[in-house]
Formats: structure tokens, C-alpha cells, sequence
């Protein structure tokens, strides 16, 4: 992917946005250990996005966006997550859902977008709402876990069943009109702030207020043109969950190099950065994630150019998109698991960013989207003939 090309529908390079996203970098690593310690992203990080644009990369153009596709999304959130995984997860769902909202009518959007910046937090999982059709919308309560960003977000979209839907749709809720409940004491992304959403009492929800959650939208991809729109959704939302572990698993390989380059080993005094063991770490845990991007760009750009020209997506293309997610975060995961066994007992203290990376990576791999017995067992049964059975395919 060139760096220097333009992106078609925008008025900015993906250049541009890779220099804007790197000049926050220093910033958001530094503030990284007090993110975790405050179990919430600062307002000062949440600023600087801000007024580097990228919470509208996204967002389409006729609403104040740039009107980016996932490729600029991939390119500024693993960078973003290298330097504090918590900020990088909650950058990952707001600019995620700005692509689930493009699903949404336009009298949805013009509630969503009066202002510009808007920040959104999302509940995928419908069984904690209860929905009551009213006249002119429906009338909602319920409890909605893992709504990371809550803290700062505008807008929270809730997962419910509706009967005019077959498939769960999310409800655009604004933030008065929501509770926020103090849940999210973990051992991983702790500064995602990943709290539950209630509504205790009867909400009325206008009937306007939903993004569909269906496989395909033709509808989208000729309104906005963005390649993506014409791929199956379950091939590019998982990119939410997936992007931000490789970024993370980035800056664990950083951290080691930075703190490995001048260690003495603990009894002989010996440079560690001379033996042979942790150069042979260094090299593999690099190539896996090398290997983890180049097959997030591969994929990425095919559903892109695919969607564009119209082609279908079969069954197999389908799974494998799906076995690929699940895949990547597992050679991340491997990376960052084989260097911080490799950086010693002083790499255990808070200060030490590795083991923050360890613990982010750890809980971004238990998604889900990325569940690897799951997603190698669906694309196995493919490919020996029979049917897939994993979820979101």
C-alpha cells in the first residue's frame, strides 16, 4: 500500500493521516500507565484525535468525514494502539461503528452528526434489552455489557432484537439518556473503560434510530462508493477487534527492543542484546507480526476492491476472511507472549510497559470475532465439504 497515493472521495492522503496519527504517538505512550491506573482515556488524548481528525476518517463526507475505507481505519489504529492498547481498542470501536452508521438512514445521521466530532460507544450483544413496539418507535430498557469508550462517548448503539428486523439491529441512544455503571475492573485494556450501559426505565427510541446489522449493503456502497460497503459486514466490523491487537503486540516488540539494548544480564553482567536467544526472540516475534499485517493489508484491500467491482463473496471467501481475523490475533498473541517470557523479572513491574502490553494483547485475543477454534473449525468443514458453524461469517 503506497503512502503517497490518494484516497479516492477525499481530500486528504493516507500520508497525511499517517503523519497526523504519529505526531500523537510520544503523547499517548506517555500517558499510557496513567490511562491504565485511571481506568479511562484522558481528555487530553481524547482532544488531540479530535483535532487530528481521525474520529472522522470514517465518517462520510456528506456528514462532515472524510469518507475514508477501512484501509486508513487499519493504518491509523494499529499505529495508535502500539503506543497505549487501551486508547488504540477505543479509538478502534468509535471509528468501527462510524462505518455501521453509514448502514443507518439519513434521518438517523442527522440526529447522529448535529455535531462534528462525535464519539460513539457500542453493546453488541442483544440478549440484556427488552424492546416493546410503540407507536412511531419502540420503547426499550435493559442492561448492555462491554460498551468500551462509554466514558466519552456521544452516542452509545445498542444490540436488540426489533420485529421488524430478522437480525439484531443497534439502537442510537444519546448519552442523557443512558446510565453508565462502574463494571469494568479487569486484568486487560483496563483503560478502555468498558462499562455497562442500563436503561432502567421504558426509553422511547424513534423508529429512525437503528443501523441494520445485514450481511451486504448495495445500498450503502452506491450512496458513498467505498469499497467495503459491498463486503459481507462480517468480513470488515471484526477489523475493530483485530487491528488493535497487532498494534499492541507492535509495541511490546518496542518496548523489548528499547529495554533489551542496554541490559546486563542479572548474575554475569553480560549484554543481553549480544546472546543469541533473545536476538532469535526479537527476529520471530518481528516476523510474526510483520506476517499479521501483511495478511490484514491482503485482506483488507481484496474486500475493498471486490466490494467495489460488485463481486460476490462466496462461502469459502466468507470463512476464510473469518479464519484470517482469528488467525492474526493468534500470531500476535504468540509474538507478545514469546518476548515478554524473554524480558526478564523486572519487566513484571507497572512501569514496565511490556507487561501492560501482555495483559492488553491477552484480553483483545478474548473476543469473539477472534476465537480461533471457532473460526479454524468453521473454515475446516468448508473446505472438507460440509456447512460452516462458527458465528459471524
Amino acid at each position: 500500500m503506497s503512502n503517497v497515493r490518494k484516497l479516492e472521495a477525499a481530500n486528504i492522503t493516507l500520508s497525511e493521516i499517517i503523519d497526523r496519527t504519529e505526531a500523537l504517538l510520544p503523547a499517548i505512550g506517555d500517558r499510557a500507565l496513567q490511562t491504565e491506573r485511571d481506568r479511562n482515556i484522558s481528555i487530553e488524548t481524547i482532544r488531540e484525535i479530535r483535532a487530528a481528525g481521525l474520529d472522522r476518517v470514517m465518517q462520510p463526507q456528506r456528514w462532515g468525514g472524510f469518507g475514508l475505507d477501512v484501509d486508513a481505519f487499519f493504518e491509523i489504529c494499529w499505529r495508535l494502539s502500539s503506543a497505549c492498547g487501551s486508547t488504540g481498542w477505543v479509538y478502534a470501536q468509535s471509528a468501527m461503528q462510524k462505518w455501521s452508521l453509514s448502514h443507518a438512514s439519513d434521518k438517523a445521521l442527522a440526529d447522529l452528526f448535529q455535531q462534528r466530532d462525535v464519539r460513539t460507544c457500542c453493546a453488541f450483544n442483544p440478549r440484556g434489552a427488552h424492546v416493546e413496539p410503540v407507536p412511531g418507535g419502540w420503547n426499550v430498557t435493559g442492561r448492555w455489557q462491554w460498551a468500551s469508550g462509554c466514558l466519552h462517548a456521544d452516542w452509545a448503539l445498542l444490540a436488540a432484537m426489533v420485529p421488524e428486523s430478522p437480525a439484531p439491529v443497534l439502537l442510537l441512544v444519546p448519552k442523557e439518556d443512558f446510565l453508565i455503571e462502574d463494571t469494568w475492573h479487569v486484568s486487560g485494556l483496563r483503560g478502555t473503560a468498558s462499562n455497562d450501559i442500563v436503561i432502567d426505565q421504558p426509553l422511547f427510541v424513534p423508529g429512525h434510530r437503528f443501523a441494520p446489522m445485514r450481511a451486504t449493503d448495495d445500498t450503502a456502497l452506491m450512496t458513498y462508493g467505498n469499497g467495503s460497503f459491498g463486503a459481507p459486514q462480517a468480513s470488515i466490523t471484526p477489523w475493530g477487534v483485530v487491528t488493535p491487537v497487532i498494534g499492541m503486540a507492535q509495541g511490546a516488540l518496542r518496548a523489548y527492543e528499547d529495554s533489551t539494548r542496554d541490559r546486563l544480564s542479572a548474575f554475569g553482567g553480560q549484554k543481553v542484546a549480544q546472546m543469541v536467544g533473545p536476538q532469535m526472540r526479537i527476529s520471530e516475534a518481528a516476523a510474526k507480526i510483520d506476517a499479521a499485517r501483511a495478511l490484514a493489508r491482503n485482506d483488507i484491500s481484496e474486500a475493498i476492491e471486490r466490494g467495489k467491482a460488485g463481486d460476490s463473496f462466496s462461502t469459502d471467501d466468507r470463512v476464510r476472511f473469518r479464519r484470517d481475523h482469528a488467525f492474526i490475533v493468534n500470531l500476535c498473541y504468540d509474538a507478545t507472549m514469546m518476548l515478554a517470557r524473554a524480558a526478564g523479572a523486572n519487566s513484571l513491574f507497572d512501569t514496565n510497559p511490556i507487561q501492560r502490553f501482555l495483559r492488553d494483547v491477552h484480553a483483545g485475543s478474548m473476543q469473539i470475532a477472534s476465537n480461533w477454534d471457532e473460526q479454524a473449525e468453521s473454515y475446516g468443514r468448508v473446505r472438507m465439504g460440509g456447512e460452516p458453524n462458527g458465528s459471524m461469517w
